[in-house]
């Protein structure tokens, strides 16, 4: 613990050591400017540099900048863990780094390519999801967060520091690691990336790249030992409650580990000029069309290992029924390699002065090298004995797809997008998605309202591992049909009453789901998923209330099981204290409604379906304090504060308990200069 603890303190101290050294670069050495006791003493009048970070990210395939707030408010700090900003209901195993999955259907998230990564990507940071900066002067957050106990503590640390070489030059670079020992035996998780990007903004070049690369090291302990979830866990110390594979001490026998990395590189040209009049009768000469180009590379690696696999494959009650290939301990290694290239030509909108819509169309390419475990083949010798032997098996994908949107981005009270995508090429040949979105606003009274609605119909082949693995417990070699579905959703939204109310609908034909038995299956049945949500931020006096509750019908809970309710509400007082120091102190609370929820299954890092137990029913209420002094944020949180009311179970996931109560605080530190 200690040399973590001295890791953490490292990273914190280089952080705040490069933050000061830019301060001094500055104010006392910087080419041109003047020492400020120098300019005291000659009577001039120093000029700081006021603090402006500006961010955004890249959408609708790296060809919009989208802008983003820089994260400096209290409200909601004290909900750091990222699966929780993701979504606000989770089925994950109670430990923060640790495996989840959404309990709300549109919110599951899907990495087409390795399907064994799509219960971690929360840790998993993509280009799309990254952030670029421009700032006047260099900028730096720390953010730290301890979780007690101490001999089962989580701890989470990011470092972030971004700087203008020029004025259309940024770079950055951060690291971010999630450390936790977990309440229960053989829960560890310690989750790290870095990040390095650089953006370049010119007057017709741009150009923006980045590169991450990702380790998740978590052990698995297989939830509740001998598939008992009856068992009054809540009435035992955590570290009493026997869980399958933790052995005879608090380490697991069985261990995820995931290496990613990606380089990303986007960039392009701007062509032609165009002269557009505003409405001040100002002329801004703008360009016609602009090109582009995206390169993203990614290779990944993830291995699943047990050791001491005998004590798990007990004829009595075996958590896994086959061991194939060795008996003794189990080493399943999937490991794969992506190149994409896409070629891109947009032309603007403001070009087009009769049909006002801009137009973007595209070609992409992709070439996906996997390597995993091959068929086993079976042996027999002249005594009848069996052994098994297996391959490593390569496999390589190729698919080419051609696309187009439509669009209309400029304007005070209507945009939409309507766009088209089809697979030509190679494995995906056939598949296919026509997408689109609108949103509008208008007066109502005195409030400023807005509808805005967005789906799509897709058909897509199933990935690789869906039709064929093979490993130490798991074999299945299929030929599943293209999934078809068609996805709409809709609503209102008035920004001036903190209100929005949505619904959407779901349908599904040839759906690929997960049996309770780890292996894959599809149904030809059309199932439908149906939602409504409803979100309210109330404020009477200094008395706030943020809520955020769902509703969701499934046709067939067999196949896609969802709670019929799940809500959030964070309700606290705010004032400020001395005219500097603003506080927030209040609750927030998280419940579902039972279902089946899904199981998790280690071997694969799939959530699998299960009919045997529901799980929910059960508030988590965790209090708070949130302050914030100047540029310092700081919140001190008593998780589950409620635990003993109800007396029952509390359960994040089937066959996993959630944590009991805890305290944690947290601090986040900017720095703009």
């Amino acid at each position: 613990m200690k040399v973590i603890f001295n890791k953490y303190l490292t990273t914190l101290l280089i952080s705040l050591s490069l933050s000061s050294a830019l301060v001094a670069q500055r104010t006392m050495g910087g080419p041109g400017q003047m020492d400020q006791s120098q300019g005291e003493e000659e009577g001039a009048k120093t000029e700081s540099i006021p603090p402006d970070v500006r961010a955004w990210r890249l959408t609708d395939h790296f060809t919009f900048s989208d802008t983003v707030a820089v994260d400096t408010l209290s409200t909601g700090y004290q909900v750091f863990n990222p699966i929780f900003k993701e979504s606000i209901a989770q089925n994950y195993l109670g430990n923060l780094g640790s495996a989840y999955q959404s309990m709300i259907f549109d919110e599951q998230q899907r990495y087409y390519g390795n399907i064994f990564y799509n219960s971690l990507l929360a840790y998993i940071p993509h280009p799309h999801e990254l952030n670029y900066y421009n700032t006047k002067t260099p900028y730096v957050n720390v953010t730290y967060h301890f979780g007690s106990p101490k001999r089962q503590s989580e701890e989470y640390i990011t470092a972030l520091y971004t700087q203008n070489v020029n004025k259309a030059t940024n770079v950055g670079l951060s690291y971010h690691l999630s450390s936790s020992i977990g309440q229960y035996q053989g829960q560890k998780a310690e989750n790290q990336n870095f990040k390095f990007w650089s953006s370049y903004n010119g007057k017709r070049y741009n150009m923006h790249t980045a590169f991450v690369y990702t380790k998740i090291e978590n052990q698995e302990n297989g939830g509740i030992k001998n598939n008992n979830p009856d068992i009054d866990f809540h009435k035992l110390d955590p570290s009493e409650v026997p869980m399958n594979f933790a052995g005879n001490s608090s380490a697991s026998d069985a261990n995820n580990n995931i290496d990613h990395l990606q380089f990303f590189y986007n960039h392009s040209l701007s062509i032609g000029n165009i002269d557009v009049k505003g409405k001040d009768s100002t002329v801004t000469q703008l360009p016609v069309s602009t090109v582009y180009h995206t390169l993203k590379y990614e290779q990944g690696e993830r291995l699943y290992s047990i050791n001491n696999l005998p004590t798990y494959t007990e004829a009595d009650n075996p958590f896994y029924s086959e061991s194939p290939i060795d008996t003794i301990q189990t080493r399943d290694s999937t490991s794969f390699q992506q190149i994409t290239n896409t070629f891109q030509i947009k032309f603007n909108e403001e070009a087009n002065s009769l049909l006002k819509f801009g137009l973007r169309a595209y070609i992409t390419n992709e070439v996906m090298l996997y390597k995993y475990p091959g068929k086993i083949k079976e042996l027999k010798d002249d005594d009848g004995n069996k052994s098994y032997q297996y391959h490593t098996r390569d496999t390589s994908l190729i698919n080419t797809a051609i696309g187009g949107q439509i669009f209309k981005n400029l304007g005070e009270n209507f945009w939409w997008n309507a766009g088209a995508k089809l697979y030509f090429q190679g494995y995906r040949t056939g598949d296919s998605e026509i997408t689109g979105s609108l949103n509008s606003q208008f007066r109502v009274g005195r409030d400023t309202a807005g509808l805005f609605a967005n789906g799509g119909i897709y058909f897509q082949q199933p990935e690789l591992f869906e039709n064929q693995y093979n490993s130490n417990h798991f074999q299945w070699d299929e030929d599943f049909n293209q999934t078809k579905s068609i996805r709409i959703r809709g609503g209102m939204r008035i920004p001036t009453r903190r209100f929005e109310l949505s619904g959407g609908i779901n349908l599904i034909n040839e759906h690929i789901y997960w049996q309770n038995n780890g292996l894959p299956d599809q149904t030809s049945a059309v199932l439908q998923v149906m939602n409504i949500r409803l979100k309210k931020h109330f404020i009477l006096g200094r008395i706030h209330s943020v809520n955020d509750a769902i509703l969701q019908y499934t046709s067939d809970e067999k196949y896609i099981p969802v709670p019929l309710l799940a809500l959030y509400n964070s309700t606290f007082y705010e004032n400020t204290l001395f005219q500097v120091l603003h506080f927030q102190i209040g609750f927030d609370l998280r419940y579902n409604t039972e279902y089946y929820a899904p199981k998790y299954m280690p071997a694969t890092g799939i959530f699998v379906n299960q009919q045997d137990k529901k799980v929910g029913n059960y508030p988590f209420v965790d209090a708070f304090i949130n302050l914030q002094l100047k540029r310092a944020r700081i919140y001190i949180k008593y998780d589950h504060v409620n635990q003993g009311y109800p007396d029952e179970p509390y359960y994040s996931s089937y066959q996993y308990p959630g944590n009991p109560r805890n305290l944690k605080f947290g601090v986040s530190w900017n720095f703009y200069d």
